[in-house]
């Protein structure tokens, strides 16, 4: 969407939902550079969006300081009226949804890659023999795109690690899920009687993971506590695409325990004294509308991994 559009008849301007989002997303990061990551949106595009807010209502709504953007009295109190607008205006599409749809509803979802081969196929499998009357919306995404999408309400739940905790969204653990090493089928560490050693496998040509991915960050953190250096071969890549290299022996890799049993041609070998866990959590907004339809599917997951409601 542009910037305000003009009403020809009163000579006003008209605030877009976006900027309100945008407004939001840079109030609680505090800084341009990093709510425009969030919100995949250029720098200058962002700033526009938020002057030409400023100027709509009248006042200035942030103190700009060393690159950072303080909320102002003003921003301080538009911030309350504008997530409650944006949660009435979320609120109200759902419910003419519902009014027109009833008993039909869908669920909006984004996960992770690796979590698309075995774990999410499962359980929405599951979901639907028991909701046949609700359709599902699906998005993979890394969990840097999954939290925007989250935050300004283009998806309903997200699957995902809980890379960094936002104030608007509810985080509940799921499952934890360890990374294992795979190799080839014809790789000389499927001979060895006994476990390996890291050190043993940061010799071996690593193929790894998209820098800005969390499977990429764990792993990278845990060699550096052991004071090993990884040996990367090929990195910048996607779960599917490092399975495929790995099976044609280019280079072992880390990847969800989970997966392993589904996979032809590689085989997990364990590590002694070594273990890379990845907490995977179920993710809404905190105070968002959901549908019914939306509150179903929540309530069905918990109970699918024995959680309590609270």
């Amino acid at each position: 969407m542009g910037g305000n559009r003009k009403n020809p008849k009163q000579g006003m301007f008209i605030m877009e939902m976006s900027q309100l989002q945008n407004f939001i997303v840079t109030a609680e990061e505090g800084s341009m550079t990093k709510a425009a990551d969030i919100l995949l949106l250029s720098q200058p595009a962002l700033s526009r969006s938020i002057s030409s807010l400023e100027s709509e209502l009248g006042v200035p709504l942030f103190d700009r300081k060393n690159r950072k953007m303080v909320l102002n009295r003003h921003g301080k109190a538009f911030l309350t009226d504008a997530k409650a607008l944006m949660q009435r205006w979320e609120h109200s599409k759902l419910q003419m949804k519902e009014m027109i749809h009833p008993t039909l509803g869908n669920i909006s979802t984004a996960f992770v890659h690796s979590l698309g081969i075995a774990y999410v196929p499962e359980i929405l499998k599951a979901f639907q023999l028991e909701n046949p009357g609700y359709t599902l919306t699906l998005q993979e995404a890394k969990a840097g795109s999954i939290i925007k999408d989250l935050l300004t309400n283009e998806v309903d739940f997200g699957f995902a690690t809980q890379f960094r905790i936002f104030p608007e969204l509810e985080y509940t653990p799921l499952f934890k899920d360890n990374l294992v090493l795979i190799v080839s089928a014809h790789h000389p560490f499927t001979e060895s009687q006994e476990k390996i050693s890291i050190h043993q496998v940061a010799q071996e040509p690593l193929i790894h993971y998209n820098p800005d991915t969390e499977l990429k960050k764990l792993i990278d953190a845990a060699f550096a506590a052991r004071n090993e250096t990884i040996n990367i071969a090929y990195e910048g890549l996607e779960v599917n695409s490092i399975i495929g290299m790995v099976r044609a022996n280019l280079g072992v890799a880390f990847i969800a325990e989970s997966i392993v049993p589904t996979i032809s041609g590689i085989r997990a070998i364990p590590i002694h004294d070594f273990k890379i866990e990845r907490p995977i959590y179920l993710i809404h907004k905190k105070q968002g509308f959901l549908s019914n339809a939306a509150l179903d599917f929540k309530e069905f997951v918990l109970r699918h991994h024995d959680i309590n409601r609270t």
